[in-house]
C-alpha cells in the first residue's frame, strides 16, 4: 500500500509536550479527548494534516514516540456537542481501538469505526501513521445496519471487500488535496457503502457466536426489506411488522439499539437517496419534486423541511450547487 507523503504546503498541526498539551491539541483537531503517555521516557510528537473531502474531513496523523492511550470518556461526552463518527485507517504501525465490548487490533491497511457519542479508548504502542475520516452522523446512521454492533470492529484490509475499501481509502487520501467537493461527496457515498458492505460481510461468522445474534439478524432482515421498498410511498411500520410477523412495538425495540425508530429510519434512508440523486450529474434534468416523489415522499413541503433539517440546506440550494459545478467552463 503506497500513500503519498504529505506536502509541506498542506494544512498541518504540530503536537508535542506533556499529556495535558496533547489532550488540548487532539481535542482541537478531533473531539474532546484525554491522552495518557504510557512511556514518558520517549518524546511523543505528531504532525496532523487536514483535508476537506466533501462534507467529510480527512485527518492524517503521523505520530512518533512511545506508547500512549487516547480516551473519549463519559465525562467528556457529557460536556460535548459532537455527534460524529471516525473511520480509522492504518497506514503504518498498529493501534487497538476499543468501544463498548468490542476490540479492533489494526495493522497497515485495516479499518475500523468509532462513535464519538460513546466512550472509547485507542491504545498505540509506538510510532504510527493513520488516516482518520470525520463523518457526520447522518452519513452513516442511514446506511449502516446495527451501528451499536459494528463500532470498533476490524475490517481486514488485506483481503476481499476490506482490501477494496482499503485501496479506495488510500487512493482518496492521495487525491484529497485537489478533489472538488462535488466529486468528493460522490466518492464518499461509494466509500461509505463499501465500508458498510465490508462490515456486514465480516460479521457473518462472529454473529453466530453472540447472544444478540437472533435480534441482530432480524433487524438486518428488516432493514434490507425496507431498502428494497423505500420508493413505495405506502411503506409503513405497520406493513413492515405484518410482513415479518412481529409487532410494531417489537420492531421499534430492535431499532432502539440504533438510537432511532423504524419510521425515522425509513425517512433517513429516503432522504439519503434523494441527496445522492441531487448530487448525480446524470439526474440534473429531473426536478426536485420528481425525485422526492420517486423516493417515496408524498408531500413536497414536508420533504423540503425534513431535508433542510437533516442536511442543513434546502434541496434547491444543493441542486444549484451541483448544477454550477457540473457546468463546463467556456
Amino acid at each position: 500500500m503506497k500513500v503519498r507523503k504529505p506536502a509541506a504546503s498542506d494544512n498541518v498541526v504540530k503536537i508535542a509536550g506533556d499529556a495535558q498539551a496533547w489532550s488540548r491539541a487532539l481535542s482541537a483537531v478531533f473531539v474532546d479527548l484525554e491522552v495518557e503517555q504510557l512511556n514518558t521516557q520517549q518524546k511523543l510528537t505528531s504532525q496532523m494534516y487536514r483535508y476537506p473531502f466533501g462534507d467529510l474531513a480527512f485527518i492524517r496523523a503521523v505520530t512518533r514516540g512511545g506508547a500512549h492511550l487516547v480516551k473519549r470518556t463519559e465525562a467528556l461526552i457529557a460536556q460535548s456537542q459532537d455527534n460524529i463518527f471516525f473511520v480509522g485507517f492504518m497506514l503504518a504501525g498498529e493501534a487497538t481501538l476499543m468501544q463498548d465490548d468490542h476490540r479492533a487490533e489494526l495493522h497497515p491497511g485495516d479499518i475500523a469505526i468509532l462513535d464519538s457519542t460513546r466512550a472509547y479508548d485507542i491504545y498505540v504502542p509506538r510510532s504510527f501513521d493513520a488516516l482518520w475520516v470525520s463523518v457526520p452522523r447522518y452519513r452513516l446512521e442511514g446506511r449502516m445496519h446495527a451501528l451499536a454492533d459494528i463500532m470498533a470492529q476490524r475490517i481486514d484490509g488485506s483481503t476481499g471487500i476490506g482490501h477494496v475499501a482499503s485501496s479506495m481509502l488510500s487512493a482518496a487520501l492521495d487525491e484529497a488535496p485537489g478533489m472538488q467537493p462535488a466529486e468528493a461527496n460522490r466518492i464518499a457515498n461509494q466509500l461509505l457503502d463499501l465500508l458498510s458492505l465490508a462490515l456486514t460481510a465480516g460479521r457473518d461468522t462472529s454473529d453466530a457466536r453472540r447472544t444478540t445474534a437472533y435480534r441482530t439478524s432480524i433487524l438486518r432482515r428488516i432493514q434490507e426489506s425496507i431498502e428494497q421498498q423505500l420508493d413505495d410511498e405506502s411503506l409503513s411500520p405497520e406493513g413492515i411488522a405484518a410482513a415479518h410477523h412481529i409487532s410494531v412495538r417489537y420492531i421499534n425495540k430492535l431499532f432502539e439499539r440504533e438510537g432511532t425508530s423504524v419510521a425515522r429510519w425509513i425517512r433517513m434512508r429516503r432522504l439519503e437517496r434523494c441527496r445522492m440523486d441531487f448530487e448525480d450529474p446524470a439526474k440534473l434534468g429531473q426536478s426536485i419534486s420528481d425525485i422526492a416523489y420517486a423516493r417515496g415522499f408524498g408531500n413536497i413541503s414536508s420533504f423540503n423541511r425534513a431535508f433542510r433539517a437533516r442536511f442543513g440546506l434546502s434541496p434547491r440550494t444543493l441542486r444549484n450547487i451541483e448544477s454550477y459545478r457540473s457546468t463546463p467552463l467556456r
